[in-house]
């Protein structure tokens, strides 16, 4: 039975949520985006500066699948510009009492492993990435963020 397309919708918002969580934990200034903005689901920036990046989420709930699911137009992410951000959420399972895990990378290297994945070259529109597929250096790479952390002055 396939899932329904309200089901799916809630997974994408908790993983939307989990990373607004994890950046706020971090002190990186975030807002959730309107559904209207369909590359970006949060915006960070800092609380004084110039920079403003963009993150799209892609949450994956293993109860309901085993792997993220990008289409064809993911592979258009080779050519983004720096500021703009993929998280991979895997938000584990309820059943099984599972942590949530985070893969993130910039859309470009996003855009790389969709062209470089096996399927490439196939009549397939879709590429699946299981968790054995994500590249390792992505998992929780929190870093790429560190120009938001604010700096306290003690």
């Amino acid at each position: 039975m396939r899932t329904p397309q309200w089901i799916k919708k809630l997974g994408g918002h908790a993983g939307e949520l989990n990373v607004a969580a994890e950046l706020s934990k971090r002190g990186i200034p975030n807002s959730l985006l309107p559904e209207i903005f369909s590359d970006d689901d949060i915006q960070i920036g800092a609380k004084v500066g110039k920079h403003l990046d963009h993150i799209q989420v892609k949450a994956c709930h293993p109860d309901r699948s085993k792997s993220f699911n990008l289409r064809k137009n993911n592979e258009s992410w080779a050519e983004f510009v720096k500021n703009q951000y993929v998280i991979f959420v895997w938000l584990g399972s309820p059943s099984k009492i599972q942590s949530l895990r985070y893969w993130i990378a910039s859309k470009k290297d996003g855009g790389k492993a969709y062209i470089e994945h096996h399927a490439q070259g196939t009549s397939n529109w879709e590429r699946r990435f299981g968790l054995n597929i994500l590249n390792p250096e992505w998992e929780n790479n929190w870093d790429l963020f560190k120009k938001f952390i604010p700096v306290l002055i003690k």
